[in-house]
């Protein structure tokens, strides 16, 4: 189990970085985007969607398409943050998610991904400030001790 949080977690800290590489703090011009910041009232969650290894993708896409995943997933209310692929795992899809309708995102993986995908649900949140912060701090206290 301290495996597969681990592993969530370095995930996540991945998808962090991936995500500071494409939106600089510095704008490069117009069509830089801000960073989501999560309301009061909402939540990030990161789904984990792995490939079932017994199945096809032309399988994996009629078990789709027949239970409406398209049509229900993500809620209307629920913002994608990212949506990344992983070769070997599967779909890791990091969601903007109200309070009101978690029930409605979990209805939605269950009515449309199960058969298809083995799903996996984590709460969320940002690191990478944190991590920022942790770097400068090492650099300053080693730029000291010389």
């Amino acid at each position: 189990m301290l495996k597969k949080i681990l592993f969530c977690l370095g995930i996540s800290l991945f998808i962090a970085q991936t995500g500071s590489a494409q939106n600089p703090t510095a704008p490069e011009g117009p069509s830089t985007q801000a960073p989501v910041v999560a309301g009061a009232d909402s939540v990030l969650i990161t789904v984990i969607l792995k490939h079932q290894q017994d199945k096809n993708l032309p399988e994996i896409r009629r078990i789709l398409e027949a239970q409406g995943f398209w049509d229900i997933f993500p809620p209307q209310d629920v913002k994608v943050v990212s949506w990344t692929l992983a070769m070997g795992l599967g779909h890791i899809i990091t969601l903007q998610c109200p309070a009101g309708a978690i029930r409605r995102l979990n209805l939605a993986l269950e009515n449309g991904a199960w058969g298809a995908f083995d799903t996996e649900i984590y709460l969320t949140y940002d690191y990478q400030s944190v991590w920022q912060d942790y770097i400068e701090r090492r650099m300053d206290a080693r730029e000291d001790r010389n």
